[in-house]
């Protein structure tokens, strides 16, 4: 090597690629043997660092070894002087695609847990919402594509079960209503009797009232005629 010449180092922690991709040769009918001697240290590396990489980041490897061979084919063989700066481009290419690669795997964790988080209140809430409101948040869910579109599905599902909570709150308060009616209906006013009621008087008087009911709902409502435990 010509004094000076600067080491080809390899990366510390670049994988020995299985499949590593091929080099072109630079081709002169004067190359000089020392240059020959840097390209072999050079090769095994740059293809290393080339199959680890993709997308942009190798598409620039590749044209800097490119140009990089093309000079030393034209005659400038000074240009191997350059083979480890070449390394190093691809050293920091590699570094920044890695750190991409951590960034775009941990939003996409986020995105897969903000999405099952979601998935499950819809399976959990199914039986509130009607079927063609579980299908289509469903459908969305599974097409959004970013935090903010998925945050959009569950603010929609939770009106939708706010609203068939409101229903269901208001249907039981009316089923209370009725069967407190009837309670009262069965149960003399004080004054109406000088004979006091047992819970057998009550029980028939609810039971009364609740036949006669039977007409107005056309649901039949059965009431035992069991004793209280402990009666």
């Amino acid at each position: 090597m010509p004094p000076n010449f600067p080491a080809i180092l390899r990366p510390q922690g670049l994988n020995k690629a299985a499949v590593a991709p091929s080099l072109p040769e630079p081709q002169h009918h004067h190359l000089p043997a020392w240059v020959r001697r840097a390209h072999g240290l050079a090769k095994p590396i740059l293809a290393d660092e080339l199959a680890a990489l993709d997308g942009e980041p190798r598409r620039r490897l590749e044209e800097a070894i490119a140009t990089l061979i093309a000079g030393i084919s034209s005659g400038k063989f000074s240009q191997a002087f350059r083979y480890q700066e070449v390394v190093a481009l691809g050293e920091r290419l590699l570094s920044e695609h890695r750190r991409d690669s951590a960034e775009r795997q941990r939003a996409q964790r986020a995105l897969d847990a903000a999405r099952r988080r979601v998935s499950d209140r819809l399976r959990d809430d199914a039986s509130r919402l009607q079927p063609e409101v579980a299908t289509r948040l469903n459908r969305e869910l599974r097409s959004a594509g970013d935090l903010e579109a998925i945050a959009g599905v569950g603010a929609e599902l939770q009106q939708a079960v706010d609203s068939a909570r409101s229903v269901e709150d208001r249907r039981r308060d009316r089923e209370v209503d009725r069967t407190r009616k009837r309670i009262q209906r069965a149960v003399p006013r004080s004054g109406e009797t000088d004979q006091p009621q047992d819970w057998q008087d009550v029980l028939r008087r609810l039971q009364q009232t609740m036949r006669e009911s039977e007409g107005e709902s056309g649901t039949p409502v059965a009431v035992g005629t069991d004793s209280p435990r402990g009666a």
